[in-house]
């Protein structure tokens, strides 16, 4: 039994030193590719307006602004339905930091998704642009192809 507990702590210490030269060895922690490149205050996609952006989009063949129609008030200073996408856009400027459309900007930029109606209960996934979101789940054209255009606005 003796023999038994030794080669036991034997093992148990060369497993626990062989995970601290695993540990120290493994490469540091790499910041997901989501949260890349994170925004330049200074870039030029915080001096468009949601005009520019479905001006831009339609350009590139994306959305149909004859279409277009406001969404309610409450997620952002501005919301535009376009070719069955949401279209965001918040006047940071001027928004009051306690006001419900601040809450949502917050929530898209820490989490991508915005709290509906702030009930905790229904969310929406909304893709962060400058002062801009965009919910393209029901788009439907090709989502990739209007997601890489509208990351591409403004930078």
């Amino acid at each position: 039994m003796k023999k038994f507990t030794i080669i036991f702590s034997i093992l148990l210490v060369l497993a626990f030193v062989g995970v601290m030269i695993w540990v120290a060895a493994a490469p540091d922690f790499k910041e997901p590719a989501s949260q890349k490149g994170v925004e330049d205050p200074n870039a030029p996609v915080w001096s468009k307006t949601l005009d520019d952006l479905l001006a831009y989009l339609e350009e590139k063949g994306l959305v149909d602004q004859s279409d277009a129609s406001s969404l309610t008030d409450g997620i952002g200073s501005k919301a535009i339905l376009c070719s069955d996408a949401e279209f965001y856009w918040w006047d940071l400027e001027n928004l009051d930091p306690e006001s419900q459309e601040y809450i949502a900007y917050q929530e898209m930029a820490d989490s991508g998704m915005i709290d509906l109606w702030g009930m905790g209960m229904y969310y929406m996934a909304v893709t962060k642009n400058g002062p801009f979101g965009l919910n393209a789940s029901n788009y439907a054209g090709d989502v990739k192809a209007l997601l890489a255009a509208y990351e591409e606005f403004g930078r």
